[in-house]
């Protein structure tokens, strides 16, 4: 699971969206930003299974 982005990898993100101005000072901080991003979207808990979920699971009071 990928959760740190190299410099190189941020430079083709930023371009591939049309963000090739900028700055190498800005390009550090979206590198830092999307690692951050990266390693929270990594720490949220996910179900073993797609088919182990409450909505299969779930019953309401009866």
């Amino acid at each position: 699971m990928m959760t740190e982005w190299t410099a190189d990898e941020i430079a083709v993100f930023a371009d591939r969206f049309g963000l090739a101005w900028l700055t190498p000072e800005l390009l550090e901080q979206l590198r830092a930003a999307a690692t951050r991003a990266a390693a929270a979207g990594a720490a949220v808990p996910r179900m073993p299974s797609e088919f182990c979920e409450p909505a299969h699971i779930f019953t309401g009071p009866r």
